[in-house]
């Protein structure tokens, strides 16, 4: 009697543990047909995201001419370091900014808002400059301590150059980062421009600022889990901005500010235009500044 509950037992436990078990399998099942069949597609793209990376290529400016063909601005090729986003995601970046300011030579306060603004960043790929005009030390450093941090890069990007330093300044304008303030109308964030964008901030660059602009390439290129570039996919070249031929004559504009210069107050306004078409030949103006 006692073998024939046991027996009883044994085989009451051994169809617990079948059904137990084909719950799990039924429920492991659906599971993976959920994830592979329902959001395979999902998932298979952020795999592959998380593996190929589009690196922004930006677009050089259209220079600024005189009417003669004399330049006015233009761009120039510099080495920068940028903060990646991406490599950061699972580490306390706050940790590192002693070693940012310490080894790129920057306040770390300036550290600070440069990481808060790429932190408000929607991609987790986009990427800030955080030092421009790299020198040959700050690039040795970057390099030096790629393992360590990956999210720092060093890039050849385009920066504009006002050779003719305070004179014209008024007419030309400058180029900045778009700060938040104008990231916030939705005409701006309706173009496509991000945190980090360079736009025209007054004068000739601000105005004509969708023609100079150009527009950006990309590289697409494979990284590791760490973030780091492994080998390129594809180069899509930027197209450079379109060039800027004004009715300015510097030669006058450079006369005109000597004749300023030589007040004793140093402040006023000097204009020269063609009466009959209307074009402007100089616009001086004092004070002035150095774009």
């Amino acid at each position: 009697m006692k073998l024939y509950d046991h027996v009883q037992n044994l085989s009451g436990r051994v169809a617990a543990i079948h059904v137990i078990a084909f719950v799990l399998l039924t429920i492991l099942g659906v599971r993976l047909y959920y994830l592979q069949i329902v959001r395979g597609d999902y998932f298979a793209e952020k795999a592959e995201n998380q593996r190929i990376r589009l690196i922004p290529i930006p677009a050089p400016r259209g220079a600024i001419f005189d009417r003669n063909g004399k330049i006015l601005v233009d761009s120039r090729s510099t080495y920068n370091i940028t903060l990646n986003k991406e490599p950061i995601k699972k580490v306390d970046i706050t940790d590192r900014i002693g070693d940012y300011a310490q080894g790129l030579a920057l306040e770390p306060q300036f550290v600070v808002e440069r990481i808060n603004l790429l932190k408000k960043q929607v991609s987790d790929f986009e990427a800030l400059v955080l030092k421009e005009n790299a020198t040959i030390q700050d690039i040795t450093w970057v390099e030096s301590h790629s393992m360590e941090f990956p999210e720092l890069r060093v890039e050849l990007q385009p920066q504009r150059i006002y050779p003719l330093k305070e004179t014209l300044a008024h007419v030309l304008g400058y180029v900045g980062e778009i700060s938040p303030k104008e990231l916030e109308k939705e005409e701006v964030r309706a173009k496509g421009f991000r945190p980090g964008h360079i736009v025209g901030k007054g004068g000739l660059e601000q105005y004509y600022d969708e023609f100079l602009r150009g527009r950006d390439g990309y590289r697409k290129v494979i990284v590791d889990s760490r973030g780091r570039v492994q080998s390129e996919l594809e180069v899509i070249p930027p197209q450079a901005g379109q060039d800027l031929i004004t009715t300015i004559d510097l030669d006058l504009q450079i006369a005109a500010e000597e004749q300023l210069n030589k007040t004793p107050t140093k402040r006023g306004t000097i204009m020269a235009l063609d009466p009959n078409t209307g074009e402007m030949f100089a616009m001086a103006s004092m004070p002035s500044f150095d774009p």
